[in-house]
């Protein structure tokens, strides 16, 4: 059961949310890398082109505050590790997780808004559209319809014209 983190400062949640991204396009890649069927293979690449694009938008902060010290590779790797248990869930087990626990996601990024100077909110509002476009993509899919993708594509059309 994923749970929300609660971080004692803004520097603290920043830095976790940046490394998850980072871990996230490990995760992503690899379920897009290994999944034999060609439609979940793409939607796993649009989830990981949605963590590209947000990794992107959060690093020029992550180094102008001095919070991009871990290794981008061996967080990516940690990610790849990661994925191999939800390849274990099966397609409809991960869509579950996605629609029933990723809100705890949205949970912690709201706090994380809390804490943020004005300066950064934007940046914070961007995690937790990411994560609607997760959920949201989720509960299309799992509702059986056909067009649950376009969630995926609308979110990254506006987060690259950004």
């Amino acid at each position: 059961m994923i749970e929300a983190k609660v971080f004692a400062s803004f520097a603290e949640g920043f830095r976790a949310s940046y490394e998850d991204e980072l871990r996230g396009e490990g995760f992503f890649a690899s379920l897009a890398h290994k999944d034999p069927i060609p439609r979940r293979a793409e939607v796993w690449r649009k989830m990981l082109a949605i963590e590209q694009v947000t990794t992107q938008a959060l690093q020029p902060a992550a180094y102008a505050l001095g919070l991009a010290s871990g290794d981008p590779q061996a967080l990516r790797a940690e990610g790849t590790a990661e994925a191999d248990d939800w390849r274990a869930l099966g397609w409809q087990g991960a869509l579950l997780v996605m629609r029933d626990e990723f809100p705890a996601y949205l949970t912690e990024f709201e706090g994380l808004l809390a804490q943020a100077p004005p300066d950064y909110a934007r940046l914070i509002d961007i995690l937790i559209r990411h994560e609607i476009a997760f959920i949201d993509f989720a509960t299309a899919e799992l509702a059986g319809q056909a067009d649950s993708m376009d969630v995926l594509d609308r979110y990254l059309t506006q987060a690259r014209a950004a």
